[in-house]
């Protein structure tokens, strides 16, 4: 008897296990995930060129004071002239790299596959930081709106209503962005979506 209920227990248990499991995949088979719409063809370019801006500035600066330990026949106000102009010659190519890239998407996605013909509702839209991690704004795309600002040909007219992501952390959302408007030409998602919301030139 003893071992009959031991064995009755052990297919029970057995049985449960097997639900568990089945329902865990079913679970996992539920959760949808995010759908690439669009993806910029520079998004390495321009993430190598703002670490390399970033890692440029960060060793001149270190590497400053060095400079004044060297033993040379140089008057100390040449020596600083010297270095404070090649620190501000690198802030200021950082800056502009900084200005010019900040807004370049890097790619676009939406929370679930669309139907055809189908507009989202909201868009997620990737781009870089300053120190050039992932930066995400989520948006719905009736606050996107052509920009006229040189290097951005998209807008967020109204940024509060947007949410930005550095990782799991909270950010300002971008307000200015840049996507190629060649790309968006051909049949799909996107050029829905740019008839919807209009592009600008970007130059």
């Amino acid at each position: 008897m003893l071992r009959t209920c031991v064995g009755q227990s052990l297919k029970k248990s057995q049985r449960l296990s097997s639900i568990a499991c089945f329902n865990n995949k079913r679970f996992y088979a539920d959760q949808k995930q995010p759908v690439t719409i669009y993806t910029g063809p520079l998004s390495n370019v321009a993430k190598k060129l703002k670490l390399f801006s970033i890692t440029s500035l960060s060793l001149g600066v270190g590497i400053s004071p060095c400079v004044f330990a060297i033993d040379v026949p140089v008057p100390f106000v040449a020596k600083a002239a010297l270095i404070g102009a090649a620190v501000v010659t690198s802030a200021a190519s950082t800056g502009l790299i900084q200005w010019v890239m900040s807004p370049y998407v890097t790619k676009i996605t939406v929370p679930e596959p669309l139907t055809e013909g189908e507009l989202p509702k909201e868009l997620t839209i990737h781009s870089l930081s300053f120190t050039a991690k992932d930066h995400t704004t989520t948006v719905p795309v009736e606050l996107i709106e052509p920009a006229s600002r040189i290097f951005t040909t998209w807008m967020i007219t109204d940024p509060s209503q947007a949410v930005g992501r550095v990782g799991q952390k909270t950010a300002k959302p971008k307000s200015l962005l840049y996507i190629h408007p060649e790309l968006c030409e051909e049949e799909g998602v996107m050029k829905h979506i740019i008839e919807k919301t209009g592009i600008g030139r970007g130059f």
